[in-house]
């Protein structure tokens, strides 16, 4: 059996070109299918055969279905500040690794997705990312991606206790479950908020889904109560959940400053609902930043103007942009032989928290710079950079797990994976969390390593 050769006779360029129209390849680069090949060992005759590409069905040898198939984001809505990034970095990460990517809009309805889900599964899809709408629905998620040999990834919304190692049965193609410190991170913007107000007054909160089974909303809701038992000057007088949505935000924050005429801060679930907080708070007649303190999440686009404007106290900035460069950076790897350690499969990293203090180097990488520019994804990848691979971000493997569901409990029957409990006997998250410390090369607050390497 015989590689594909480059000569300088133009015999490569034949070869490849014949298999790419052959193959229907969906966009696939010419470049990007040569190195799809060297990296799964697969070869091609001079005479322009192909000795093994994919297979439809899960094949026995663990096979992604299509290694020429479409790279597809599920995402909650397309309206949003957050939803808009995550789409567009996305997008631009697939590009710069050759590949077709598609973004769907699940309109913050879980049948809308799972239609959507579904309809990928009989398509030429290669990989699917999804942030969902039904966390619920991530157990049947992961395992039809199994059964169709399609590489799968979730990100921020997962039932209570849920986590990869408990698809392996199924599978290997749920590859990783990513969620930053939201717990942590939320309990330091409210800690900013606290001595905003100087450690005393009326605090309320608008969250997004309650009650939910999200792990996001919980540590998010959570950390607030925890970190407000500090300051006994500080009254929680109450909170009300709007969906993360900026117009029942406008209106939740409004009904809360009618209750609580007295109330000096707001904590928003995130960015977009801080949006609707901000309209709220004016359209009591009060001024944000100066009457009513604002904090959110996510360190997105209107968010990072919003605190240099001086309107919004802080916000987590754990970039909207970076769960797509890690995802389409961990998919490129697998079709490469690459597979994440058992230690790997939870990932976290810790948000920055962003102020007035910080804003302008925040907003100078992450908004004023095009968003495929935020990060480098070919340095991300641990197949395109082995020896120094950067992960741009202070990452880490989640090990504790009461951390992600806090005070919520296991399931009648609950077992923790085998997988799970054998990487903590042998100490592959200390070893996992040394080597992510080894690896973060570019600071967040940094400029972008885009282009420079």
């Amino acid at each position: 059996m015989q590689a594909v050769t480059s000569d300088g006779s133009g015999d490569e360029r034949r070869v490849v070109d014949s298999l790419l129209e052959r193959l229907d390849t969906y966009g696939l680069g010419r470049r990007q299918f040569v190195k799809l090949l060297a990296g799964a060992g697969v070869a091609v005759a001079a005479g322009g055969t192909l000795a093994a590409v994919g297979g439809h069905k899960r094949a026995a040898n663990g096979a992604v279905a299509y290694t020429d198939g479409q790279f597809a984001l599920l995402n909650w809505s397309s309206t949003g500040d957050y939803q808009v990034q995550w789409a567009k970095a996305w997008k631009d990460a697939a590009s710069q690794l050759g590949y077709k990517s598609v973004v769907l809009d699940g309109k913050n309805d879980a049948a809308v997705q799972s239609n959507q889900f579904n309809q990928l599964l009989t398509q030429k899809t290669t990989a699917i990312f999804v942030g969902l709408n039904d966390p619920g629905a991530l157990p049947t998620m992961a395992h039809d991606s199994n059964d169709n040999g399609v590489l799968f990834q979730a990100a921020w919304n997962s039932p209570a206790w849920y986590t990869p190692w408990h698809s392996d049965a199924e599978g290997d193609k749920y590859n990783t479950f990513l969620m930053p410190d939201e717990y942590e991170s939320v309990s330091k913007a409210t800690d900013v908020l606290a001595k905003q107000i100087g450690e005393e007054g009326t605090i309320v909160r608008v969250g997004g889904y309650y009650p939910s089974i999200d792990g996001c909303e919980t540590q998010r809701r959570v950390a607030v109560y925890d970190t407000l038992k500090k300051y006994p000057k500080i009254t929680f007088a109450g909170e009300l959940h709007a969906k993360y949505d900026a117009d029942l935000s406008a209106k939740a924050a409004a009904t809360l400053l009618a209750r609580y005429p007295d109330t000096r801060g707001i904590v928003a679930v995130n960015d977009d609902a801080a949006t609707g907080v901000i309209a709220g708070i004016e359209a009591a007649g009060k001024v944000p930043g100066k009457d009513v303190f604002v904090t959110g999440s996510n360190g997105s686009t209107a968010g990072i103007e919003r605190v240099l404007s001086g309107k919004q106290l802080a916000t987590t900035g754990n970039v909207p942009a970076y769960p797509s460069f890690v995802t389409l950076a961990q998919f490129h790897d697998r079709l490469r032989g690459w597979r994440p350690e058992p230690a790997e499969r939870f990932y976290g990293w810790h948000a920055e928290i962003i102020t007035r203090a910080n804003v302008e180097a925040f907003k100078a990488r992450y908004v004023d710079r095009p968003i495929g520019e935020s990060f480098d994804v070919a340095l991300l990848s641990r197949t395109e950079h082995p020896d120094d691979f950067d992960l741009q971000f202070d990452g880490y493997p989640v090990e504790n797990l009461d951390l992600i569901w806090p005070g919520v409990p296991k399931p009648k029957g609950f077992q923790f994976p085998e997988a799970y409990l054998k990487a903590r006997r042998n100490g592959d998250f200390d070893r996992i969390r040394a080597l992510y410390r080894e690896h973060y090369r570019t600071p967040v607050l940094g400029p972008s390593p885009y282009g420079r390497v």
